[in-house]
């Protein structure tokens, strides 16, 4: 459990080589959004950080990485017709889940975001992780495939 010491910080390009695994241990029981292996998973979060590598967050306890959420400021939305900020991926390692640290890297995501509309896509049976997102104010909008747009506009 935590000790009260979690932080939110700018990521940094030293703290990639810690996602990968994060990653893939966040989507066990949900493979079928997740990466396929670890190689994939490092590729994928390499190619999230080149994108805008000024909004990536990292929730640190102790020194260790609990969560991280990467977005990007400049989005092109197919569905809305315009820019808009996007949350790429958002992970909170198993153990540190209900700590409100999704919640707290959500809301450095939108400081950042803002005054955008923001947008993400989660997997249609994450039902947790959907409800988490209305909860914060997020509505849900199409359904491509396996996955579901969300958008929340401020």
């Amino acid at each position: 459990m935590g000790d009260g010491r979690m932080e939110i910080r700018k990521g940094k390009r030293e703290d990639l080589q810690y996602l990968p695994s994060i990653l893939m241990k966040a989507y066990k029981g949900l493979e079928e959004y997740g990466e396929e292996d670890i190689n994939k998973a490092r590729k994928y979060i390499e190619d999230l950080y080149e994108e805008d590598p000024e909004c990536f967050f990292v929730a640190e306890e102790n020194g260790e990485i609990a969560g991280f959420i990467f977005c990007n400021r400049f989005w092109y939305s197919k569905f809305e017709h315009s820019q808009v900020g996007a949350i790429h991926e958002i992970v909170v390692l198993p153990s540190h889940r209900h700590e409100g640290i999704g919640k707290m890297l959500i809301e450095k995501a939108m400081e950042k975001l803002k005054p955008s509309k923001i947008e993400l896509w989660v997997g249609e049976k994450n039902e947790n992780a959907i409800k988490f997102y209305e909860n914060l104010g997020f509505k849900r909008k199409e359904k491509a495939g396996k996955w579901v747009r969300m958008i929340y506009i401020a």
